[in-house]
């Protein structure tokens, strides 16, 4: 069966313990994991039609649900509270009002937006938006005039060495459940056993890499090439208190405002809609055996 990740990632961490530690083999379950940049909505129709088994894009899932696509999420690999990173002196998301921010597209560009709903800004008026690929965020430190910077983990322990700091979404309940695992409500109605293993031993892999630094950090540098030892370590300890299966109703609900933060259209999806967690709630009652 084919597992397909968006890009090699620290979020994905628990994916490549998962097949590389052997949990799916324990769980008598052939997984292989595959990388593709195809368009979200493509992987999607790809999940439907049976042509891969998973899919790990949260906000891929949620978009289908809301559109009436048969998918499911089943548990992440990760929750991110923490949206960017910051200068010291900027305390809150409320903070940022009037100054410059950098972002990349996709999650990261679509929150900004958020953020400026949520606080009545104009973008281009009350925050400064500015574009920037991995580099330019990585190193966005070094510029005085930034405030902030939106993006992903990566991004945040670079930053952080450079002084910024991480900034919390203003709503405790709100996160961002990363390396979500999905699947078709066709595998799930046809093959539940099977789904049921392989969020098993996504439970035992998450586990697994927040408990046993060394051989989480040995994995990561395998699978995440771009990355150096100092980053994969970097990154790798920014993440660890954050790898987490859960997936709640109100990060949903985040993930929904944010999507539908341009047209309007938000209609408040449940979370049965968008998630199946009845095989989280099951696995998570099998003791994890990651010695």
């Amino acid at each position: 069966m084919l597992l397909v990740l968006r890009s090699p990632t620290m979020t994905g961490l628990p994916f490549y313990a998962a097949e590389e530690k052997g949990f799916f083999e324990q769980e008598g379950v052939k997984v292989r994991c595959l990388h593709s940049h195809d368009p979200k909505r493509t992987a999607v129709q790809l999940l439907v039609e049976g042509e891969i088994a998973f899919y790990t894009s949260i906000s891929a899932i949620v978009e289908a649900a809301l559109r009436g696509v048969k998918v499911k999420a089943l548990c992440a690999t990760s929750n991110s509270r923490y949206p960017c990173a910051a200068r010291e002196e900027i305390r809150s998301l409320a903070d940022l009002k009037g100054k410059k921010v950098m972002v990349g597209g996709g999650r990261s560009y679509n929150e900004v937006l958020w953020l400026c709903h949520r606080y009545g800004w104009q973008p281009g008026r009350d925050l400064e938006v500015v574009s920037g690929e991995l580099s330019q965020r990585a190193k966005a430190f070094l510029d005085p005039s930034l405030s902030a910077v939106f993006g992903r983990a990566q991004y945040l322990f670079w930053l952080r060495k450079g002084g910024f700091h991480l900034l919390p979404y203003p709503d405790p309940d709100n996160a961002w459940p990363e390396g979500c695992l999905a699947t078709s409500q066709k595998l799930i109605n046809e093959n539940p056993d099977v789904v049921q293993r392989v969020v098993n031993a996504m439970v035992k892999a998450t586990d697994f890499v927040k408990t046993y630094r060394d051989e989480a950090i040995a994995v990561a540098i395998k699978n995440v090439p771009y990355l150096d030892r100092e980053a994969v370590e970097g990154n790798y300890d920014v993440l660890r208190q954050w790898y987490s299966t859960a997936v709640s109703e109100a990060a949903i609900a985040h993930i929904e405002e944010v999507l539908t933060i341009g047209s309007g259209q938000a209609r408040g999806a449940r979370l049965d809609e968008v998630a199946d967690l009845s095989f989280l709630a099951r696995a998570r009652e099998i003791r994890p055996q990651t010695s």
